[in-house]
């Protein structure tokens, strides 16, 4: 059987959870089976980067914009002319653009795949979501509670969405002990020292100020304590204020953008996730599991499809700092229960979020839109 030429289209490549489950997909594909290329729309990346350095055939076009039809005519016949099989977009900005450019070019097979729920989406943004799932084979989502959110907010029919968990391909226990030693002088970690690690842009959805709250009253019951936040944007600066105002500046390492989370994962005892609105599926939650580190996360979007209450973690009100304190206070106190949860973490990780299972639910599901439009042939 010929190869299929499979496209994935992004707005960007940087470091995030979107584009680290697409750098997952491209890597993981069968050679043997599919010959794959990537199209960043407006800009590259770190990832874009790193998947340059391994030979994957990836491009940034420039085109920031799908209001302008010159944009979406000129992807559209790049599109042809590159006889792709399969075009597989991510995200909102790129899935509405090369799906409208994907069906110009005809296209046999578009697939979209939804990484987040939406909430604030105008009216005139959810008629041209549902009038572009006519046009889609399947829309991938990456929790339960994202294809719920596509049926109950955008009235998109389940008949046309299917679930399919991310994955992580970082391996936290191959780090070398050198490399894990040498992040832990980085970042001011004394052995002993309790680390809550946060892996996440630094945005308002994301929390980073509930757990800064809630940390202050434990961080003086455990002077061990130490919070470090992975990730950068533009509350960055504002929490680096609440920290110091709050006396805790001695106690929270911003480590900015990391290209391998793993080194750090090694020295966490608890993995949070503070969301306080919008999440789909976290990439960063699945490497703890992963990891085998018990897990705090917020009672919305898909992290309960992660976090098992009382099993493998504990969830909590979204934006509480009262049950967010009580949640690390209870996992700090107990070196026992850490321990318990973070290996019924990992027995939930190798049951449902593994590479292996991701990557053949995605081979599948293309296998089966290229039958299907093989037979409409």
């Amino acid at each position: 059987m010929a190869r299929r030429k499979v496209l994935h289209v992004v707005e960007d490549l940087n470091i995030g959870g979107l584009e680290r489950v697409v750098q997952c997909i491209v890597l993981g594909l069968d050679r043997e089976r599919y010959d794959v290329a990537v199209w960043c729309l407006a800009s590259g990346g770190v990832i874009f980067d790193e998947l340059q350095r391994m030979g994957i055939p990836v491009e940034v076009l420039g085109l920031h914009s799908y209001h302008d039809p010159i944009n979406v005519l000129t992807l559209a016949r790049r599109m042809r002319c590159g006889g792709f099989h399969i075009i597989h977009t991510h995200g909102y900005y790129a899935g509405t653009f090369g799906r409208l450019a994907a069906v110009m070019a005809r296209v046999p097979a578009v697939i979209h795949h939804v990484h987040t729920t939406y909430s604030n989406l105008k009216p005139r943004h959810r008629r041209v979501e549902r009038i572009l799932s006519s046009v889609t084979g399947h829309i991938i989502c990456v929790a339960e509670a994202v294809r719920d959110n596509l049926s109950n907010v955008l009235r998109i029919p389940e008949g046309k969405t299917c679930v399919i968990y991310n994955a992580s391909a970082v391996q936290p226990e191959k780090s070398s002990l050198a490399v894990v030693e040498s992040t832990r002088t980085a970042l001011g970690i004394r052995p002993g020292d309790t680390v809550i690690t946060v892996v996440a842009s630094l945005s308002d959805n994301k929390g980073q100020a509930v757990l800064l709250d809630a940390f202050r009253p434990v961080a003086a019951a455990h002077p061990g304590s130490k919070v470090v936040f992975v990730g950068d944007g533009p509350l960055r600066q504002a929490l680096e204020g609440q920290a110091r105002i709050s006396g805790l500046a001695s106690r929270v390492v911003f480590a900015g953008v990391l290209k391998d989370v793993s080194p750090v994962l090694r020295l966490t005892d608890v993995l949070v996730l503070p969301t306080t609105e919008r999440e789909g599926l976290s990439v960063a939650l699945v490497e703890g599991l992963s990891a085998g580190i018990p897990l705090i996360g917020s009672r919305l979007g898909g992290i309960p499809e992660v976090v098992e209450d009382k099993v493998n973690g504990i969830l909590v009100k979204p934006g509480s700092a009262v049950e967010l304190g009580s949640a690390l206070e209870r996992l700090l106190c107990s070196p026992e229960i850490r321990k318990r949860m973070g290996k019924a973490g990992r027995a939930i990780y190798d049951c449902k979020f593994t590479l292996s299972r991701m990557m053949a639910q995605i081979q599948a599901l293309y296998d089966g839109e290229m039958k299907r439009r093989d037979h409409a042939a």
